[in-house]
């Protein structure tokens, strides 16, 4: 895979950039909340949670809310992520068209745009460890690494799902479903004490649960993260980014022929 130039990615830069603005300004600009969307879903999610799992059936978690929100908004980083990716190729037939577009910029536009938006929940989250006495310190200084080993993850993903769905149109209604099935297979709104030994050998191969729980310890506890996991987890994201942005730069020449 050739190496881009300065210039190249001066440009993908820019255009990314666009990209992530026009994003945000289409996504609220004919409603009536505006940007208050972007926490409004979470917060819902969580409501139900809180209901169910701590007044009806309570599970008896340290912090649930703050546990649950944590999850909530890590999770939809990369659901939402995968999802918009499925579509990004074939829903811009017009970008895809021009001949000096970075076609690699629609799946970059996508994981950026979506983590804008989960900095909207930040806030939120802060008012909601606030009032649940959690004990962040110093290893808040890990957070970044969090959230770059994250959005290698999610990217690497979308890129394969976009990819993909050019050719095989299936997967728009096959990613869904494995999202959802992801959903309720990771530790979101139950513990991870709770899973059983015979299936947490399973449960643990899934990286969103690694940077959950990273996430969880750091904002939470006030704990460093497993060193070790996140390693891997970063190692492994950063594989499979090369993988599936290889595949998407050699599938890239016949997307015109598809769309």
């Amino acid at each position: 895979m050739k190496l881009p130039t300065r210039r190249t990615v001066q440009h993908l830069r820019d255009v990314v950039r666009v990209l992530v603005a026009r994003d945000q300004k289409s996504r609220y600009s004919n409603t009536l909340m505006g940007v208050l969307w972007a926490v409004a879903s979470p917060v819902l999610f969580l409501l139900t949670f809180y209901l169910l799992f701590r007044v009806i059936l309570p599970l008896n978690i340290p912090n649930y809310a703050s546990h649950v929100f944590v999850g909530l908004v890590v999770w939809s980083w990369f659901q939402n992520t995968v999802s918009d990716s499925v579509g990004c190729i074939v829903g811009n037939p017009g970008a895809v068209n021009q001949p000096r577009f970075p076609v690699v910029a629609l799946p970059v536009a996508v994981a950026t745009s979506h983590f804008v938006t989960i900095l909207l929940t930040l806030p939120l989250l802060v008012v909601i460890l606030w009032f649940e006495g959690a004990t962040p310190g110093v290893s808040l200084l890990s957070l970044p690494l969090l959230i770059g080993c994250q959005y290698l993850f999610v990217l690497a993903v979308g890129f394969l799902v976009a990819g993909l769905n050019v050719r095989f149109r299936d997967l728009a209604y096959i990613v869904p479903i494995l999202l959802q099935l992801g959903y309720f297979a990771t530790p979101i709104f139950y513990d991870l004490s709770s899973v059983p030994p015979e299936v947490m050998q399973y449960v643990g191969l899934n990286p969103m649960l690694v940077l959950i729980e990273a996430y969880r310890a750091v904002l939470i506890r006030g704990e460093w993260p497993d060193a070790n996991l996140i390693l891997l987890v970063l190692a492994g994201s950063c594989l499979l980014l090369l993988i599936t942005m290889r595949y998407f730069l050699r599938a890239r020449d016949g997307f015109l022929e598809e769309i």
